[in-house]
């Protein structure tokens, strides 16, 4: 199998020097457990869903999330659905995730694929 130009391993160096490490290697982690999704599993769909929405009219009704328990988080996930003129995307983003075999099936795709990495997509607050 033939490489690409310029790819393969790095020379070995302080990875704590390079800016925003951490911020690559979420990049790098996300883009691994993307790629074991099945490519017609449902949190793939979602995930499509959710990526071809335009991003300015959520990006007006956002706010930093300052708790992360399951009950802050669920409200303040919901100060960004629940409410007037939302777009019919975003209405179909809350209907699918409202339909319990939808998630169930997400929820079994995203452990499978953190098991096969070892990792887990986690949520912390920002600095």
């Amino acid at each position: 199998m033939g490489r690409l130009k310029g790819t393969g391993p790095k020379p070995p160096s302080d990875l704590t020097t390079h800016r925003a490490i951490e911020t690559v290697r979420q990049i790098q982690h996300l883009m691994l457990l993307c790629s074991l999704l099945p490519p017609d599993g449902r949190l793939q769909e979602v995930l499509r869903l959710a990526l071809s929405l335009h991003e300015e009219p959520l990006l007006a009704r956002v706010t930093p999330v300052t708790d992360l328990h399951p009950q802050a988080t669920k409200e303040w996930l919901e100060s960004f659905w629940i409410r007037d003129g939302i777009s019919a995307e975003e209405e179909e983003l809350i209907a699918w995730q409202n339909d319990k075999s939808n998630m169930d099936a997400a929820i079994a795709e995203i452990r499978n694929a953190e098991r096969q990495l070892g990792i887990r997509l986690a949520t912390e607050l920002v600095e």
